[in-house]
């Protein structure tokens, strides 16, 4: 420590180096949970391109050697050249903090996760990421040590790298079927960042799973866990969505059919929209909210309830919860004070 204090005692992070030195700004933590964070961020990406229609199905693979790997059969990340950088959509997604598809391009509707951080921040906190991507016609592939583009000589995060010196590339190592498009991403987490009791808690996972899959009718994920002597693999698929996880949630028998209550409005708002020149231009935009609810009532006097905002858990509740419930209440009273007469007992 020493009294003077100037400006060369300060430091600018560039790009992930700052991921690496505070990753707990970024995951919350470096043990188990700041591990299924990561993991959820890759996941999220996939279940976001299948909120808007595309791909049905994810497979997640927890390999023997520490390693996880997530599949989608969705569009594929963008291959070609971002403008401004003139670096491939792939490095583009796992190099650059604040890039993606999700800031109001209209590319998605709605969207879960860290929202262009996500990707790059679990490439920065991982030994080795291995990225495939299937598009027009093509399998593209790159491969990052600790957030940086390169060539591993081998197939474990072990093998010898040699990072690009002049110019990153992005790979052309075969043929995709006709019509066949998808990213398949599997990941080493770095030994350096999280503690060495940190795992994957398969229970947590299959979980989360279960939940989404209600949450994205006729999605299904699945989880194959090959760590163990005997490999295990359960997959979840509800193309009844929220009906399905009311009953799935009901603590008691059923004293009326599960009600399904849906409905849409449009509102406006100026938010900030990322313009192709990079500036944030306040814009008003036109929103569509849409409202889905189930409901069921039991033969039990114990309440379970469980709200969400584009498939993203909001366990303290919130407006969206409160004018539901308010709204509920108000419909109830009206139709007991116009029944009174046949409420009555005798």
């Amino acid at each position: 420590m020493t009294a003077e204090y100037s400006a060369h005692h300060l430091q600018v992070l560039e790009g992930l180096e700052a991921v690496r030195k505070r990753p707990g700004m970024y995951i919350g933590s470096t043990d188990s949970r700041g591990l299924m964070h990561c993991l959820w961020e890759i996941i999220d990406n996939s279940v976001d391109e299948a909120l808007g229609g595309h791909g049905e199905r994810i497979d997640v693979i927890l390999h023997r050697d520490g390693s996880v790997e997530v599949v989608d059969r969705a569009r594929g990340i963008p291959v070609d050249a971002e403008p401004r950088t003139g670096l491939s959509g792939v490095e583009v997604v796992f190099t650059k903090l604040h890039a993606g598809g999700k800031f109001g391009g209209g590319s998605y509707a709605s969207s879960g996760g860290l929202h262009g951080v996500g990707a790059s921040v679990v490439n920065a906190l991982s030994e080795r990421l291995d990225v495939e991507v299937d598009r027009g016609g093509k399998t593209w592939a790159m491969s990052f040590h600790r957030g940086e583009p390169g060539e591993f000589a081998g197939d474990s995060p072990d093998s010898d790298f040699s990072p690009y010196e002049q110019s990153s590339r992005l790979r052309h190592v075969g043929k995709a079927p006709k019509g066949v498009t998808g990213t398949r991403i599997r990941y080493w987490a770095d030994t350096q960042i999280f503690t060495k009791d940190a795992t994957f808690a398969v229970a947590e996972l299959e979980q989360r799973a279960r939940q989404t899959a209600f949450l994205v009718p006729g999605l299904e994920i699945v989880i194959r866990d090959q760590r163990g002597e005997e490999p295990r693999e359960t997959s979840f698929r509800y193309d009844g969505g929220i009906s399905e996880f009311a009953e799935f949630l009901a603590p008691d028998a059923p004293v009326t059919d599960t009600w399904r209550l849906q409905g849409e409005g449009t509102f406006t708002e100026t938010v900030p929209v990322l313009q192709p020149t990079g500036a944030m231009v306040p814009t008003e935009v036109e929103r569509t909210c849409e409202v889905d609810v189930a409901v069921r009532w039991g033969t039990g006097y114990e309440t379970v309830g469980r709200s969400f905002v584009n498939i993203i858990a909001t366990p303290k509740g919130g407006t969206h919860q409160q004018g539901f419930e308010q709204g509920l209440l108000k419909v109830v009273r009206a139709q007991i004070e116009a029944n009174a007469r046949r409420l009555k007992v005798g």
